[in-house]
């Protein structure tokens, strides 16, 4: 066995260049597997270690001017172990120079924090200052001594100066939410909302289990003192913000990773052949001595292990420093300080495919050179005599319309027939590589830009007291606003699933449904429901279904009349899809016939800059009922700067897939090189130049470009629809698109591949000497 090892290792070394082209595909293919299982580990760890050193809040409500001893009553409900008051305003701030959203908080004592804490990097502000969560600098420039000057509710303005800085481990990236947290003094705060007391109270629980009988409970204590609230947020321990979108970023990335995996061991096969056909005369001394096929078979077996060894140490080494990087990256992203760690069941997952792959890979090779007789190994020369008899010899041969040396590196190309299909179909799974990540990232983008089409309104304006449903009338009375319409949100039940509830009015002509099945809500109805595909999907509901909606303990049967594609939720979502309900059904379920606080608004332009003028004269105009605002256009880019992610995500693992292509034409084309040594020497003696041999083995290579690009292009497109149904398991429903332009930008790709691969051996084919070559055996 030693001996056998010895002439496999021996094998090896003497082709280190090919021999290192295909440890390199191997090691990468096992670097993507051990990254993203690090990763996805490492930062599931983060992100519980940092709401548990942050104390997450387990039971979140709105109130309104909560008194200070509010906090001390609900800490003495049972189940709870700590229960703090908070002020937030949501407003736009001038911030050095321009108009900013920002997201303001206001903590009663800094050094206090028992619940949603925050750590500051800076000392903490003392009355008109404030602190900015770090990541703000990512969105714009700031520095300490910025002032910043707040709208108040009342339409006043208030002044506030930064002082330092602050991390928040409960929230994302500012450059995510696409706005600026910041915090201040409760007080300074609650001068703004224009109220004395808090409009959010936290709680921290002793037993998460019990939260619905504790939010129960604290709802009964909020009712008796008086206090207006909302219904409770109660929080998902098994989900955390964003972790819905890593999910399907982190399946995506792990299955282009088993792709790449898979291409390697093409290579592994492509070298292995290549090995065996050079020594066929080999093969057939160790038969003629006694050697057994068993022996043959356990050289060239041994030979794949070693590739895949090798290949999976480095990919380890490689994997460890892409798990870093990636975490550096979505840490930031999701504001988490982290303890790196490599995951044994990456690093295991990784070994066990990356060696198995390439044991695969090599088996049939191998088994093919065990195969060969000692007389035809004994009487091979090269390429066999049968070269030109066969279809695609006789096909290859009748190109004549080409030039000479192009018609002859077509033809090359047919003599190593095995060679040339496996490296053109490891370039077409890097070719279906690029478009489904294409198509993918278009997918997800369309289906966010759907949103314009869907929602009509350009804004949403709403109040912090009760005004009347003819409220609209006033909006429409105001210069550019076209449409206004009340509308009701709040979250529901449906049996086990949570639920938004949209109150929309029937006739609306803010909302443009994308129906799939079924039609809309008619005015005459009073039990009609149209649900989203995300609900329907978790529920199993179709059209003609009864369902129990419950909103606040007020609970009501409904028939599903329409299923709707509505792709709106977001970043953090814990709901599992939609119901739309005639705004006055939902009116009476809430006991509020009449009344209304959220209004949609529809305007006469639609580009940020007309949006944010109309909502700042709306605000003015009607300041004395503490309007708030909200633009469609910032949803969107927030949603669009989520999904960005995920589509660097996609591209980086295709190029790393794409790399795995480039190096398979670079192997292909340097065998090449090395078995027609003597024919090069042969072309210089008839004058050809370096340009024409150049010219030969780059043609070469961009022929097995273009052929994998059609072979790809047939890969590509369920590759994507297949990718897509991944995510839309985890996210919701995406059409799906595949355009003309992807399969162009695709030929691109697939040439540009092609083409910078097949230089290094194309120029060392130039680079042969006439007396050198002549003299090679």
């Amino acid at each position: 066995m030693f001996a056998l090892f010895r002439k496999a290792y021996r094998d090896l070394t003497q082709r280190r260049v090919r021999s290192l082209l295909t440890m390199g595909a191997v090691a990468i293919g096992v670097a993507g597997i051990v990254a993203i299982v690090s990763t996805a580990q490492t930062l599931a760890r983060a992100q519980a270690a940092a709401y548990q050193n942050a104390s997450q809040a387990d039971i979140t409500f709105w109130v309104w001017d909560a008194p200070p001893t509010t906090a001390r009553a609900l800490a003495e409900i049972p189940n709870v172990a700590a229960a703090e008051l908070r002020n937030n305003y949501f407003t736009k701030c001038e911030w050095n120079g321009e108009y900013r959203d920002v997201d303001l908080w206001g903590l009663n004592d800094f050094n206090d924090q028992r619940i949603n804490q925050i750590r500051l990097l800076d000392r903490a502000p003392n009355a008109g200052e404030f602190v900015a969560e770090t990541t703000v600098r990512d969105l714009f420039p700031i520095r300490t001594g910025d002032t910043m000057t707040c709208r108040a509710r009342d339409g006043s303005t208030r002044a506030l100066t930064l002082v330092g800085f602050a991390q928040s481990p409960c929230y994302p990236s500012a450059a995510i939410l696409d706005f600026a947290t910041v915090y201040a003094n409760a007080a300074d705060v609650r001068r703004l909302l224009g109220i004395a007391g808090a409009n959010q109270a936290l709680l921290k629980l002793h037993d998460l289990a019990d939260a619905p009988k504790t939010a129960r409970a604290a709802s009964e204590l909020l009712n008796r003192r008086g206090v207006p609230h909302s219904a409770p947020d109660i929080r998902d321990p098994q989900n955390y913000l964003g972790k819905r979108e890593l999910d399907a970023l982190f399946l995506l990335l792990f299955v282009f990773s088993l792709v790449g995996l898979l291409t390697s061991g093409f290579l592994v096969a492509n070298t292995l052949a290549a090995m065996t056909a050079e020594q066929v005369s080999e093969i057939g001394i160790v038969k003629a001595i006694g050697g057994t096929r068993l022996q043959v078979l356990t050289i060239y077996l041994i030979a794949a292990l070693l590739y895949g060894i090798a290949g999976t140490l480095v990919g380890i080494v490689l994997g460890a420093f892409g798990a870093w990087r990636l975490l550096v990256y979505l840490g930031g992203l999701m504001n988490l300080e982290f303890a790196f760690e490599i995951a044994p069941q990456g690093v295991a997952l990784g070994a066990a495919v990356g060696v198995g792959v390439t044991l695969l890979g090599g088996l049939i090779p191998a088994l093919a050179g065990a195969a060969i007789r000692i007389k035809d190994a004994l009487e091979a020369y090269g390429i066999t005599s049968t070269y030109g008899q066969g279809r695609v010899d006789r096909v290859v041969q009748r190109i004549v319309a080409l030039p000479p040396l192009a018609a002859m590196s077509l033809r090359n190309l047919a003599r190593r027939k095995a060679r040339s299909l496996i490296t053109t179909t490891v370039i077409a799974v890097a070719v279906a590589a690029w478009l489904a990540a294409q198509s993918t990232s278009a997918s997800v983008d369309a289906a966010i830009d759907g949103l314009f089409r869907t929602f009509r309104a350009d804004a949403w304006a709403w109040f912090d007291v009760w005004v009347g449903a003819n409220f609209a009338a006033n909006f429409r009375a105001i210069e550019g606003v076209r449409a206004a319409e009340v509308w009701s949100l709040t979250d529901g039940w449906v049996a086990t699933e949570r639920v938004r509830v949209w109150g929309v009015p029937a006739s609306t002509t803010l909302y443009e449904p994308h129906l799939v099945a079924g039609r809309w809500l008619r005015a005459d109805e009073a039990d009609a429901v149209v649900i989203s595909t995300d609900l329907a999907h978790a529920r199993g509901a179709r059209v003609g279904e009864r369902i129990e909606i419950e909103i606040a303990e007020t609970r009501r049967e409904f028939v599903v009349v329409g299923i709707v594609i509505d792709n709106s939720i977001f970043l953090g979502s814990t709901v599992a899809g939609k119901v739309f309900v005639s705004e006055d059904r939902v009116e009476r379920m809430q006991d509020r016939q009449g009344w209304a606080t959220f209004f949609a608004l529809g305007f006469d332009a639609h580009d940020p800059a007309t949006v944010e003028k109309r909502l700042g004269d709306l605000t003015t105009r009607f300041k004395r009922y503490q309007m708030g605002s909200g633009a469609a256009y910032r949803e969107v880019r927030g949603a669009k700067e989520q999904s960005r992610v995920l589509s660097l995500g996609l591209y980086a693992m295709s190029l790393v897939i794409g790399a795995m292509g480039a190096l398979g034409v670079l192997n292909t084309l340097t065998l090449n090189v090395l078995e027609r040594r003597r024919e090069i020497g042969v072309l210089r003696a008839i004058g050809a130049a370096d340009a024409n041999l150049v010219q030969v083995f780059l043609t070469e290579g961009l022929a097995l470009g273009f052929g994998g690009w059609v072979l790809g292009c047939a890969l590509g497109y369920p590759l994507g629809q297949f990718l897509l149904n991944l995510m839309q398991a985890v996210l919701f429903q995406i059409d799906y698109v595949f355009s003309p332009p992807m399969v162009l930008t695709s030929l691109v790709f697939a040439l540009a591949l092609a083409a910078l691969a097949s230089l290094a051996p194309a120029l060392g084919a130039a680079r042969l000497r006439v007396g050198y070559v002549l003299r090679y055996e």
